[in-house]
């Protein structure tokens, strides 16, 4: 095994290339979408002339390229929390894309949605845009369809991805994708941690901060039910012999992330 300080730098070096422009990359070992040819090129452009990113950031086009690679073949309907080039993206080769987002248009050049609605690659009419925050919007939406692709990537902040979870999980088909931005946020990275050893799920992919898993044929967990006992992650860390305490974070000071969010 290489030693710790190589492993960082080569993982550093890796998530660097990979966030690399798809224009940077050379010809040769471009992925293009496969449902629609010119995608890939159209949003570099926008890319090149909007900006790589919006205020909240993006996925990189070489991720959303290789979660299209991994989606099925059939024709497909899709949902995302949060919104930007994924929603550009996912608009094109979706039959149905559905966005749960904060309207955010008054944030002027930073706004998500200003982002993806003035690319010319969107294709508006394959979008609908749920408005508000997902805390209460997802849990009074009752329209959903099966999807075969769920990307959770709106609040980020603990307890609102599992809340997303909980809301998406039952409406994914079998050999569906479901998509986990920002792992590298610890109580997100634990989200992924618990999915990862479910039985409803199989980890196909990590691409740097993405987790990408794909929907198995086992039963739906009962949303209404409780069946902790049932869960992997529980089964393979209770024990009845050993006291619990919690630990209270105490041995390395906080980050501090004002001005930086």
């Amino acid at each position: 095994m290489l030693p710790r300080f190589i492993q960082k730098m080569h993982n550093r070096l890796k998530r660097n290339l990979w966030q690399l422009p798809h224009a940077a990359v050379p010809a040769p070992f471009r992925t293009e979408a496969k449902r629609d040819a010119n995608l890939a090129g159209e949003i570099a452009a926008y890319e090149k002339s909007a900006g790589l990113a919006h205020g909240a950031g993006s996925l990189p086009l070489r991720t959303l390229l290789r979660i299209e690679q991994l989606l099925p073949a059939r024709e497909i309907s899709s949902a995302e929390t949060g919104c930007g080039k994924s929603t550009i993206f996912f608009s094109r080769i979706s039959k149905k894309h559905r966005v749960f987002c904060l309207d955010d248009r008054d944030a002027g050049p930073s706004s998500s949605v200003r982002y993806f609605m003035n690319c010319p690659a969107t294709r508006i009419g394959a979008v609908e845009v749920v408005y508000g925050p997902t805390q209460s919007t997802l849990p009074a939406f009752k329209a959903h369809d099966p999807y075969d692709m769920v990307l959770i990537d709106g609040p980020h902040g603990f307890p609102f991805p599992e809340l997303e979870y909980y809301f998406f999980y039952p409406h994914l088909r079998t050999d569906g994708l479901l998509v986990l931005d920002d792992i590298h946020i610890p109580t997100i990275g634990r989200l992924a941690d618990f999915i990862a050893e479910d039985s409803m799920f199989e980890m196909i992919e990590r691409i740097g901060a993405t987790a990408i898993f794909r929907r198995t044929g086992a039963p739906v967990f009962d949303p209404f039910g409780d069946g902790w006992w049932l869960q992997n992650f529980n089964r393979r860390r209770a024990d009845f012999n050993k006291d619990v305490h919690l630990k209270d974070g105490g041995r390395r000071k906080p980050f501090s992330f004002e001005g930086r969010f």
